[in-house]
């Protein structure tokens, strides 16, 4: 074999695999991007001046039962937590604040948004 043959396959191997993993990349990207929400991508901004020390969130469905808890929210922040729950079936919050109140609520029964925000306030 000559090396003028050798560097032209390798050249084809670069080609190839730079190719393999451009399609990849693509794919992951138009995937991630376009795909269907299956549940619930609720955002709790804390609009009070008090940092949130934590929320739990309790939801389920017949068949299953789930809890989240999410920590330290500081004035003027949102964070966003996923739930694998169907939008409008609502969900128990509660919200626990440094000083030891709590807000407790049932939020979004009947609303049917799957990207919802929550202010929070005391």
């Amino acid at each position: 074999m000559k090396i003028t043959d050798a560097l032209a396959m390798a050249s084809v191997r670069r080609v190839l695999f730079l190719g393999v993993l451009l399609a990849l990349l693509v794919g992951g990207a138009v995937g991630r991007f376009t795909s269907p929400v299956t549940g619930l991508e609720v955002t709790f901004y804390n609009a009070g001046d008090l940092m949130i020390e934590s929320i739990s969130l309790d939801f389920g469905s017949a068949d299953t039962q789930s809890s989240i808890q999410a920590f330290r929210i500081p004035p003027g922040k949102a964070r966003t937590l996923v739930l694998n729950h169907a939008p409008g079936m609502g969900f128990n919050v509660q919200v626990n604040y440094p000083d030891g109140r709590k807000q407790e609520f049932c939020a979004l029964r009947g609303d049917v948004q799957v990207k919802p925000r929550i202010n929070l306030k005391l």
